[in-house]
């Protein structure tokens, strides 16, 4: 009988199920590595399509105008041009300004800034008018001044020319390099000036830029004279109101003292009002406000206007201006008291108008400081009556940020300083403060008028670092059509030194990645050829002798193994706690797994 020998066999792996499970691992591997790699260059699209916009902010002069409403009276523009998907705000700030080299009386910390959105055309750059001494006009000259204007381009055009009323010149200096023009004025005869600087473009369209616009005022010598008086009227408890008066008076001067002689067309005395009125000689404007129409302290003869809350029907109103008891000039308007009925008539039903009033705010600096002279901001809250009548506005609330202050005795309405204690009201909440302006019976705006306060605030050590919001809040008299026009928001910013800011003017908008030019995956084709090298790379470890080499190491590798075992503990975790279990044993007792 012949010996049987035991022959000691080992179990291969299956061939077709490791070329498998090696094919799946190459696969999740190039998977991966996509999925890296589209991570890192971020979503793709069309962002190098997008185009930069441009947005700017200029300075007005409150001696001129307190609005922002027509870049045309700023005297300096600032822009800024940043991509078409991000926020773009330029930065003005009063700081900049240096008063020496403006043609105006105004404080530095007085003057005011507007933002513009959008500029559509900035192929004309910028624009300055200067005086005979070099000094930039803010809005207002005199006929006798002689003036320069100044344009610069972004480059080369043709056709140059200053269009002033509506008529066209040539400019008196070309630079060499075509990018400036100027032309000198002189002996001016017009009551204003408007001055805009263009060019053709390369498609011989006009260049049509708003910083190469300015409206400009001119004061003509001579005596001085009334020309317009403005009455506004209101129903407060059933009795008819003058609300204010505003007249026009030119060539005021800083020595004239001012009286204004009231007549009126029916059997009412003349009075005299002394005081309670406000003159702006810049704006050659004299303004009286409603309390003030109706206190008897600030007339010679202590009958005030309200010797004309019983009358009823036409009433002429005549002022005459009276400088050092010498007139200057009268000016008349008529205004129509309603009768009783009409104001109180019970078979009428109660109003029901709706009131159409849009609230803005801004202010003269963007970043303040916490220590003077450089921690003073004025803030312009303007509302605007979009509806078709007169409406009223009882309040005006604005709250501070924390650590500012309101200063005592800076609130304008309308252009007229007004005092505190009948106005201004300020109370602390939390710890914030709260400023209110209100007056009995409120405020009368016509349609498409406005109501402006302008004031200043201080900002304390409190101040929070960064940006602080500061929100202005307006109540109607009457139901408001849409309440969300009622409030604004105005952001400033705080810092140590403005100059050198230790946190951020604005928020940082996180942008997406731009697509890198080689992302060669980003097409069709790219990924059909990674799909392609893929199914190539399987089939060669397949069929080709090294390519099973390489598996067989592979396999037979530790790295593998060790792979293999964690892959039970998520799919047997009975085998993977058996194998762990041999191998603690294995490690304990060496000699036997050496026999």
């Amino acid at each position: 009988m012949e010996e049987v020998r035991r022959v000691t066999t080992t179990r291969k792996p299956k061939t077709i199920t490791t070329i498998l499970i090696v094919i799946v691992a190459v696969l999740g591997i190039a998977l991966i590595g996509i999925a890296v790699y589209f991570y890192a260059i971020g979503e793709t699209g069309d962002k190098d399509k997008v185009e930069n916009k441009t947005c700017g902010c200029y300075y007005i002069d409150p001696e001129v105008i307190s609005e922002c409403t027509d870049p045309r009276r700023g005297f300096i523009f600032e822009t800024l041009t940043v991509p078409g998907d991000q926020n773009c705000r330029a930065a003005c700030s009063t700081n900049k300004l240096s008063t020496n080299l403006l043609k105006s009386t105004t404080k530095q910390e007085l003057y005011q800034i507007c933002q513009l959105q959008t500029i559509q055309d900035v192929r004309c750059s910028e624009m300055t008018i200067k005086d005979k001494e070099g000094k930039i006009v803010t809005g207002k000259i005199s006929s006798k001044d002689e003036i320069t204007i100044e344009a610069k381009f972004d480059k080369e055009y043709t056709d140059y020319k200053f269009v002033i009323n509506n008529e066209s010149l040539d400019p008196d200096v070309i630079s060499p390099d075509k990018l400036t023009i100027k032309k000198t004025l002189s002996d001016l005869d017009s009551s204003s000036l408007n001055i805009f600087a263009t060019a053709k473009g390369t498609d011989a369209e006009e260049i049509n830029s708003p910083i190469c616009k300015r409206l400009i005022e001119v004061s003509q010598e001579g005596s001085s004279n009334v020309n317009e008086m403005q009455v506004q009227t209101r129903v407060d408890n059933k009795v008819f109101k003058i609300s204010k008066i505003k007249i026009s008076v030119g060539n005021l001067k800083q020595d004239s003292k001012i009286k204004i002689e009231f007549a009126f067309s029916k059997n009412f005395p003349n009075i005299v009002m002394k005081d309670g009125f406000t003159t702006d000689i810049a704006k050659g404007e004299i303004t009286i406000l409603e309390n003030d129409l109706y206190k008897g302290d600030n007339f010679t003869t202590n009958i005030s206007f309200a010797q004309l809350n019983k009358h009823e029907g036409e009433l002429k109103i005549t002022a005459n201006i009276l400088d050092n008891d010498s007139s200057i000039g009268s000016v008349t308007s008529d205004v129509t008291y309603p009768t009783a009925d009409s104001i109180d008539d019970p078979g009428q039903e109660p109003q029901t108008d709706e009131s159409n009033f849009a609230v803005t705010k801004s202010g003269n600096a963007q970043c303040v400081e916490r220590v003077a002279p450089n921690n003073i901001v004025q803030f312009t809250i303007t509302s605007v009556n979009n509806s078709t009548k007169a409406q009223s506005i009882s309040s005006v609330k604005d709250k501070l940020p924390l650590g500012f202050s309101y200063v005592q005795g800076t609130s304008k309405v309308n252009g007229v300083s007004v005092k505190d204690n009948e106005y201004v009201t300020v109370t602390t909440v939390g710890d914030s403060k709260e400023v209110v302006w209100a007056t009995s019976g409120g405020w009368s705006i016509n349609s498409g008028q406005s109501l402006i306060i302008v004031f200043q605030a201080s900002v304390g050590a409190d101040a929070l670092t960064g940006n602080n919001q500061n929100e202005a809040i307006i109540t109607p008299v009457e139901i408001p059509t849409n309440p969300a026009t009622l409030r604004t928001e105005f952001v400033i910013n705080v810092q140590q030194d403005c100059d050198n800011p230790s946190a951020p003017t604005e928020p940082t908008e996180p942008t997406q990645p731009s697509t890198p030019q080689t992302g060669i995956f980003d097409s069709t084709l790219g990924r059909i050829m990674l799909g392609l090298i893929i199914l190539s790379l399987g089939w060669y470890i397949y069929n080709r002798p090294f390519g099973k080499i390489v598996i067989n190491k592979l396999v037979q590798s530790d790295a593998f193994r060790t792979a293999e075992v964690y892959t039970w503990k998520l799919f047997n975790p009975k085998r993977y706690f058996e194998e762990m279990v041999v191998s603690k044993v294995s490690r304990r007792n060496p000699r036997e797994r050496k026999e």
